[in-house]
């Protein structure tokens, strides 16, 4: 930065000759500085955006891991029947069921504590383009930082939104990387259900594949993102209601793994029946 106060012999002659040197070297100082922020100013800002999002929405770094347990709980169920789906609970007590006037929506609970909440989004396009698509929501503006990505299947988009970490996003690579990166960190981070804190675990079965947020060892609500069974997308709360009462891996893993498509009901309300059994 020498040359920005060095005098030259030349200009020494001169007042007139000092003057304007001067000058041109503010403008050029301050050129200089303006081509500097306007390179690393977006950089610098979507880092700090990342790393305080961070600490303002610590659940945004939890990523998914491979889920471990796939045993199945034995004990006497009840098969449940909803929207073309069925699937089994490994519970026999009785349950009051009530169903949302508001799209594909039940929920069941169980005398001895348990509940499951059975949803068949109406937006089988994928979460992302859903938010997109959502007028509600004003976020029509995201489609051009999306890209292609609102292109994808609903499972690789709920996959990139959940594998969306601060440490993932390069602020000094591509900025339309970065931009998008922080625009899925945003959503991650409202989107969040209570239960990611305790954990995230992708899943892969035959028919199936899918994300459960929560692990039931600490958490007493677990979601299931389930995909696939004909290309359709649902999802799945379980819960406990009663202090003592606590879900286990096998027991949602029996919901899990029996759940499969019926053939659709004939008529354009939802049908709602259940079929007791023991397993």
């Amino acid at each position: 930065m020498k040359w920005l106060f060095h005098v030259t012999s030349w200009e020494k002659v001169s007042l007139w000759r000092r003057i304007p040197c001067a000058f041109g070297r503010v403008a050029l100082l301050i050129s200089f500085v303006s081509l500097l922020i306007h390179a690393l100013g977006p950089p610098i800002t979507i880092f700090c955006m990342a790393r305080c999002e961070a600490r303002k929405l610590p659940w945004v770094k939890v990523t998914p891991r491979a889920l471990a347990d796939y045993s199945v709980s034995g004990a006497p169920g009840t098969t449940l029947s909803y929207f073309g789906y069925e699937f089994d609970v490994p519970w026999n007590a009785r349950f009051t069921e009530k169903t949302s006037e508001k799209g594909a929506r039940v929920l069941i609970k169980f005398d001895t504590g348990q509940a499951v909440m059975f949803i068949v989004p109406a937006d089988q396009a994928g979460l992302l383009t859903e938010i997109v698509q959502d007028k509600s929501l004003g976020m029509q503006n995201l489609r051009s930082v999306l890209g292609d990505l609102l292109n994808r299947s609903p499972y690789d988009q709920q996959a990139a939104l959940l594998n969306t970490t601060p440490s993932s996003i390069r602020a000094f690579g591509p900025r339309a990387d970065a931009a998008r990166g922080m625009i899925l960190l945003t959503i991650k981070g409202l989107a969040a259900s209570p239960g990611v804190q305790t954990g995230v675990f992708s899943f892969t079965l035959p028919d199936k594949r899918g994300f459960q947020v929560g692990d039931p060892r600490k958490s007493r609500r677990v979601e299931f993102e389930v995909f696939g069974m004909g290309g359709h997308h649902v999802e799945i709360i379980c819960a406990t209601t009663k202090n003592g009462i606590m879900l286990s891996q096998p027991e949602l893993n029996r919901i899990l793994r029996s759940l499969h498509s019926v053939p659709a009901q004939s008529s354009a309300t939802p049908q709602v029946h259940t079929v007791s059994s023991q397993n």
